[in-house]
């Protein structure tokens, strides 16, 4: 009997090795043309499905919730030879129909991409390995069943337990405030914020004369994280400064140099010594210190990730590797925002994917586009955001024009239009003339609806608050919004915003 069974062994041994051979060829054929056609980095969580079949590792920053706040229809912001990646994504999504695809939250990478082994993640390579993926043949052949299995292994690759992204609006779970500046803004305050840059000598004499000299102006402190690459001291010491001081701060959470552990470890310490304004934001990319600039560091988290991470350990009790904790923190989140790099469609799509994220106020970077800011508030209100996230508009007065030029050619997203510049260069007081800039912008800004609050932007220069508060009237300002408990219209945010007027203004200015 064994005699006759041997030979049938030996034939389905065949055929198996055949089957093998077969598949390891399509595989290798499969990881060639998807490195060719798609630049595929084999990074084992593939979204090209839902990026429109354009690899976001190819982003010269490895985004993959979006694109940094310099993006812009014209070139990358760091690579200006090359297009803008996450620019090519949504236009190519937006003529497929798959726009709100990009609105789902996607997880850090889990595994660093190794050069070495380039293809043995691959949706290719999961088929052969595991038995489900697309195959190469179906692409040119059956290209309806490659998409749709193609998007059973996307649908696989990014159900990961510790994350569980989703395209859904979270709003808060608590009741009370969580800090002093939430409280303000629940109850129809408009706040005021000023930008301070952390003192570079061990002390807290300069936060403690701010204090001083900004008290009955303003209502946080707003620390910023190494601004522009240069070592100061650090947030959270200058945040516990100013609460000694009276001044309730707001703590920039940058994810430069930070892994996801070291920016929950952070987030948990600022609880603990009683800040709970948090403003999660990516690094700016700049440096101006004269030395070499460090190795980089891990580049494990977006602004959409960090939110996301935050939200889920207060809302939730989960942390960073989806186990549950004890004692939850308590922290008001917010989010860094950029209304006039790119078209005011998509960077309303950005903000609304921070918005689901967790992020529960706005803070925009310096406006001096109202044109522009207004088009990206419509863009807002056509996909019912206004009321779900509080709004704090920064407007920063330039000091001549040379710094106005750095401001529109080196901080990304900020865009200056070509009158302020010339306005600017032929002055014979140039501070004055940024001054009064700032005061005609605040002017604008009161006319608009939905606007919480305005942010300063003057680090270095933070006494020049008290004269913008003093001459636009902000002491007793009463914003056009409505207010209601619970950071939002509703809990869906489904309702209609009423009267909106921001078209007359943006063709007035």
């Amino acid at each position: 009997m064994w005699q006759r069974l041997i030979p049938g062994f030996q034939r389905m041994s065949a055929v198996e090795a055949w089957r093998q051979v077969c598949l390891r060829l399509e595989l290798t054929l499969a990881n060639r043309v998807d490195r060719a056609i798609f630049k595929c980095q084999a990074c084992g969580q593939c979204l090209l499905f839902q990026t429109a079949f354009i690899c976001p590792l190819t982003c010269t920053r490895e985004l993959r919730n979006g694109p940094c706040r310099g993006s812009n229809p014209h070139h990358c912001f760091i690579r200006r030879a090359q297009a803008c990646t996450w620019y090519l994504i949504y236009t190519r999504a937006e003529r497929q129909g798959t726009l709100e695809r990009l609105l789902e939250v996607n997880a850090p990478c889990a595994t660093p991409v190794n050069p070495s082994e380039v293809g043995g993640s691959t949706p290719h390579a999961h088929r052969y390995r595991h038995g489900y993926g697309p195959r190469l043949l179906d692409r040119l052949f059956n290209p309806s069943r490659y998409y749709t299995e193609w998007e059973d292994y996307h649908n696989r690759q990014r159900a990961l337990p510790w994350w569980q992204g989703d395209s859904r609006y979270h709003p808060p779970t608590y009741s009370e405030p969580a800090s002093r500046l939430e409280k303000q803004l629940r109850s129809g305050k408009f706040v005021i914020s000023v930008e301070v840059a952390p003192p570079m000598e061990p002390t807290g004499v300069r936060i403690a004369r701010l204090a001083e000299q900004l008290e009955g102006y303003v209502d946080t402190f707003n620390f910023t994280d190494n601004p522009r690459g240069i070592a100061r001291m650090g947030g959270l010491a200058c945040a516990i400064h100013s609460l000694a001081n009276g001044i309730e701060p707001v703590l920039q959470i940058q994810t430069r140099y930070r892994d996801r552990y070291n920016l929950e470890s952070e987030a948990v310490g600022a609880h603990t010594t009683g800040v709970h304004n948090l403003l999660c934001m990516c690094d700016d990319t700049g440096r101006l210190g004269p030395g070499p600039p460090p190795t980089p560091g891990p580049a494990d988290l977006d602004t959409v990730q960090a939110l996301w991470m935050l939200r889920r350990l207060r809302d939730e009790g989960v942390n960073v590797d989806g186990l549950q904790v004890e004692h939850r923190p308590r922290y008001f989140l917010g989010a860094l925002v950029s209304p006039c790099a790119t078209l005011p469609r998509y960077a309303a799509l950005v903000t609304q994917k921070k918005i689901n994220a967790g992020a529960q106020f706005l803070q925009t970077l310096p406006i001096f586009d109202l044109s522009r800011f207004c088009d990206w508030m419509e863009a807002l209100d056509k996909r019912d955001l206004l009321g779900k996230a509080y709004l704090i508009v920064a407007v920063e007065p330039p000091k001549n024009a040379h710094h106005l030029r750095f401001l529109a050619s080196e901080v990304p997203g900020v865009v200056v239009p070509s009158g302020l510049h010339a306005r600017m260069a032929y002055s014979s007081d140039p501070y004055e003339e940024g001054v009064q800039i700032a005061l005609e912008i605040i002017a604008g800004l009161k006319k608009l609806r939905w606007i919480h609050g305005l942010h300063i932007h003057a680090p270095g220069r933070e006494e020049v608050t008290v004269r913008l508060v003093r001459e636009s009237g902000l002491r007793d300002f009463a914003p056009q919004v409505e207010s209601e408990p619970g950071n939002g219209r509703n809990r869906t945010g489904a309702d209609p915003m009423p009267h909106w007027t921001t078209h007359e203004l943006s063709t007035h200015f």
